[in-house]
């Protein structure tokens, strides 16, 4: 449930749940809750100012914080969902929206009511005129608790950390990648990571595991091997693709134990005049989502990401949309950058939503193609639509 559409949650879901998930840093469960305007904002802004979580309202938790068997739920109240929106809206500095879910429970007139907040960009965030600043500690007495000045020091930093922590580890993945693929020749980075990967969210032997099992299939002619903090796919002409000093691939995938991932690929494809295809940076843009859907699905709660891509050597190529398409339906444009970027955040639930999923890839293509002169937002959307379609890189 951290990462599912909240509209596509049923009971069912929520009594798996229970029994996989006690009270926790991630999780809350409270039998009923009578002040919401006092209570809310507390629960909500701890979830906010840490890793984000579910909170449940309806479900009794035993006194080692584990779930009881049943769920009994809760008398419906009308306007339920309005009241915990405005509580979190109005209470909290600067204010959160959680996503609110009601559910009845089977065999009784009470409900479930499923709060599900996302980590924050913008922590901290206080309660009570913005005089208290509230933080989730795992404690058996206590879920919730009061933030001292240092871990109020420390979300304050939180960003600038993180932010240093994946610098760091970029410029280990960029190293390697300049080493190990061709980079005189027109090519698109595509990188998806958390805003705050200040931490490891995966194993590498998880991460092995994935790249093993469910990335490698789908990837032709690579070979896997592991580097420090994850894997990495070289893919090239041979199978399995061997290292030979000053020999470079086209493309090369990186799974890393912080949540990012790094695909490079070489994007300028042609037999006598060559071009660079929209399809070809849509289809990287569209792999790269997908593999890191494929390994955040093992991953811990993630929040907020980040979608980078980076179009480098492009000065003065020309843009063709798809291979074999005549030039009097688009006309071909050329870049007057050498280098392109664009970029998006989402949260990681957007990864495997359909129409979310293909308005991150559709909002990156327009940064794009607006640096080779193409603003056509319909015909634009359609087509990513199906080339996303054609390589089956749209979630059903």
């Amino acid at each position: 449930m951290f990462t599912k559409p909240i509209d596509e949650i049923t009971f069912k879901d929520v009594k798996n749940f229970c029994q996989k998930f006690p009270e926790g840093v991630s999780v809350e469960y409270k039998q009923k809750i009578e002040n919401i305007k006092k209570n809310i904002p507390k629960i909500v802004s701890s979830f906010a100012n840490e890793l984000g979580g579910i909170f449940i309202i309806g479900v009794e938790a035993d006194q080692i914080n584990n779930c009881v068997k049943s769920i009994p739920g809760i008398p419906p109240r009308n306007g339920i969902e309005e009241q915990i929106l405005e509580s979190a809206l109005t209470g909290i500095y600067p204010p959160v929206i959680p996503k609110v879910k009601i559910l009845g429970v089977p065999n009784s007139n009470n409900v479930v009511v499923v709060v599900r907040v996302d980590e924050s960009v913008q922590a901290p965030h206080a309660i009570q005129n913005s005089t208290r600043t509230y933080i989730r500690t795992g404690s058996i007495t206590q879920t919730n608790d009061l933030a001292d000045i240092d871990r109020v020091k420390h979300m304050l930093k939180r960003r600038e950390d993180s932010q240093f922590v994946a610098r760091q580890i970029l410029k280990r993945i960029e190293e390697r990648t300049e080493k190990l693929c061709v980079t005189d020749e027109p090519n698109i980075t595509v990188i998806v990571r958390p805003i705050f990967p200040y931490r490891p969210v995966i194993s590498t032997a998880k991460i092995y595991e994935v790249a093993r099992k469910e990335i490698a299939p789908t990837v032709e002619k690579s070979s896997l091997r592991r580097v420090v903090g994850g894997t990495c796919f070289l893919i090239g002409k041979k199978k399995p693709y061997i290292l030979i000093k000053g020999e470079k691939t086209y493309n090369c995938l990186e799974l890393n134990d912080h949540g990012i991932v790094y695909y490079r690929q070489g994007i300028e494809f042609g037999v006598e005049v060559k071009h660079i295809f929209l399809s070809r940076i849509v289809w990287a843009i569209g792999y790269g989502i997908e593999y890191a859907r494929s390994l955040y699905e093992k991953c811990d709660p993630l929040g907020n990401l980040e979608i980078t891509v980076q179009l480098r050597g492009v000065f003065g190529e020309q843009l063709r949309f798809y291979e074999g398409q005549g030039d009097d339906e688009w006309k071909r444009q050329q870049s007057l950058d050498s280098e392109i970027p664009a970029s998006v955040q989402c949260f990681s639930r957007d990864l495997v939503e359909r129409e979310k999923n293909l308005d991150l890839v559709d909002n990156l293509a327009e940064q794009i193609l607006w640096a080779f002169n193409v603003d056509n937002p319909t015909k634009r959307k359609e087509l990513v639509e199906d080339l996303l379609e054609a390589n089956g890189l749209l979630p059903t």
